[in-house]
């Protein structure tokens, strides 16, 4: 059988989170939480580069002890650069050809997600200076990106800290981002997916284990097996979504072209209950091609 590659699809509205709300008159009077708000808005929008300043403004907010959770934004919004680049029909059709770009913006994405997972003041930093950073001839990011131990995490204190955040007067906000870590932790997945996913369509690449990929997933998946993106965030008026489903449905695809129908088959279940483990491959491949 042809083996099927299924990259997570990142749906996006067509309208930024300015056209929709008419913030920026607003700006002057926006904590950290109202612009990492914003921030992940645009991220949902597409818009890496309005992401990445509203992002930027979070880290100069001075009413706030930890800046983590809008450096994992930061992360995302890279991400989602490398993921679309490689949906792309110029990527597709000519892998070599994307391989130093996607590469270039892993390579971002990794500089941000570890100072995310740092307990380090980054107040007055913005993302250019985080790059800079991470691009210094005496700095070995991949080392010291890959010496984390991101899928078994913490970092209570500040998951303690954003959890029922309250502006200056004692209100809740609408969104504390306290499952920043989360996030932090799917991102680290979905880079290590996307290495894989280049191992595959570029030939000068080094084939990757689809069983390290599975079982990155597989962890995730049992340690937050409702998870949904958007708990923690604002209402967005966007089609973006990215829940347990999708971690489900990909782990299902996995497996399938790896030849392990039955284990594809339990794990489409979550996302067509009533799809039937009979060993039939078209209604289960129907199953997830109508996710």
């Amino acid at each position: 059988m042809k083996k099927m590659l299924f990259i997570l699809i990142f749906l996006f509205s067509c309208n930024t989170l300015d056209e929709q709300f008419g913030v920026q008159e607003f700006e002057d009077s926006f904590s950290y939480y109202d612009f990492v708000a914003y921030g992940w808005g645009e991220v949902f929008s597409g818009d890496k580069t309005l992401a990445l300043d509203y992002f930027n403004q979070a880290l100069n907010s001075y009413d706030i002890t930890y800046y983590n959770s809008a450096v994992v934004g930061m992360g995302w919004a890279v991400t989602y650069q490398a993921n679309n680049l490689l949906n792309t029909s110029e990527c597709i059709n000519n892998i070599e050809d994307c391989t130093d770009q996607v590469d270039e913006f892993r390579n971002n994405a990794k500089c941000y997600f570890y100072k995310a997972s740092l307990n380090e003041d980054l107040s007055l930093q913005n993302s250019s200076q985080i790059l800079d950073w991470c691009n210094d001839n005496e700095v070995d990011i991949n080392q010291l990106y890959n010496n984390v131990d991101f899928m078994n995490l913490e970092m209570q204190d500040m998951v303690t800290y954003y959890t029922d955040c309250l502006d200056e007067d004692g209100n809740p906000y609408v969104s504390c981002f306290e499952n920043f870590i989360i996030d932090l932790k799917v991102g680290y997945i979905y880079l290590e997916y996307l290495s894989y996913i280049q191992s595959i369509l570029d030939e000068s690449v080094a084939n990757e284990s689809s069983d390290d990929i599975i079982s990155l997933f597989e962890q995730f998946y049992a340690s937050y097996s409702n998870y949904n993106i958007m708990d923690d965030k604002s209402n967005y008026a966007t089609d973006y979504t990215l829940t347990y489903k999708n971690i489900t449905s990909l782990i299902s695809t996995l497996y399938l072209n790896s030849g392990n129908y039955s284990s594809a088959c339990e794990y489409a279940q979550y996302t067509c209950p009533d799809l039937a483990c009979d060993e039939n491959i078209l209604n289960l491949i129907d199953c997830l091609d109508n996710f």
